[in-house]
């Protein structure tokens, strides 16, 4: 046996231990802030809202002082970063939407409560990684192959979208009343293609890569995403939708590894939610 084999097998343990390790992280953070803010248990929340940024920031700071688990220094911050920046979500609750005086539950509203999330999310990941000096590119935020990214970003989303409206007739919406919402509605998935797919793939890809690998980092960071969707509201079969959405989240996992940048997968991503969006300002399910 070469001595790359045996440095193979060694490996495999560590590899395994950590796929888990991310996976249990990651089921931790995004279903305890969902049930915490679907929830009307205030001290639920201000446990999970308090509890896991302090939790991840103290495993981030630990992994990086020690030499034995300094690899795992990269997942625990974007962990950290993460449960910071969906704290602060939770702080805010819609309120930039509503001093602009849009009502939440409205397409308008709701378009807009999504892109101040985005925001949100975004400066505060922005500058915790400015602050600890971390690249912009180690979350995918760079021009990587742009050309290619565009291209299966906008091919995704014609054809997605095309598919959605399409759907929108079973639903019984009138074009006119389809043609009132596309503004809104373009904003909103544009603005949540980006938000999942940074909070999804780009925080976690590149952290989990060194540990367990490329496929594997995909594997894990598709698996937290489905299931987090397997409680969905909006879907009649969640069961069906999950695992529609496990495989969509392999694709753009796949395809943000493949071009180096989150624009083609976003643009893809914002195209599959339309059919949900439509549903959603219809109060349907679908």
């Amino acid at each position: 046996m070469t001595l790359s084999n045996v440095e193979a097998r060694e490996a495999r343990p560590r590899r395994g231990a950590s796929f888990v390790l991310f996976l249990l992280a990651g089921l931790l953070l995004f279903e305890s802030q969902f049930f915490a803010l679907n929830g009307e248990n205030r001290s639920f929340q201000i446990a999970t809202f308090v509890g896991l940024p302090v939790l991840f920031s103290i495993l981030a700071i630990f992994s990086r002082r020690s030499p034995r688990f300094a690899g795992y220094w990269p997942a625990f911050f974007s962990y950290s970063m993460e449960a910071i920046a969906l704290s602060f979500l939770w702080l805010l609750d819609d309120l930039p939407a509503r001093w602009l005086g849009f009502d939440p539950k409205s397409p308008q509203g709701m378009a807009m409560v999504k892109v101040s999330d985005t925001v949100v999310f975004l400066v505060v990941v922005v500058v915790l990684m400015r602050i600890f000096q971390v690249g912009l590119g180690s979350i995918f935020l760079q021009k990587g192959r742009l050309g290619l990214g565009l291209a299966i970003g906008l091919a995704g989303f014609a054809v997605m979208a095309t598919f959605g409206v399409l759907e929108s007739r079973g639903m019984g919406v009138s074009t006119s009343r389809l043609i009132a919402w596309a503004p809104w509605l373009l904003i909103f998935v544009l603005a949540n293609g980006f938000f999942e797919e940074l909070m999804s793939r780009g925080l976690f890809l590149k952290a989990f890569e060194p540990l367990v690998g490329p496929r594997l980092a995909n594997l894990v960071t598709a698996l937290v995403f489905a299931i987090g969707h397997a409680r969905v509201r909006y879907s009649a079969d969640v069961l069906t939708f999950a695992a529609i959405t496990f495989i969509f989240a392999l694709v753009w996992g796949y395809v943000t590894q493949k071009t180096g940048a989150l624009w083609g997968s976003a643009l893809f991503h914002a195209g599959a939610d339309t059919v949900i969006i439509i549903g959603i300002f219809a109060g349907v399910k679908i």
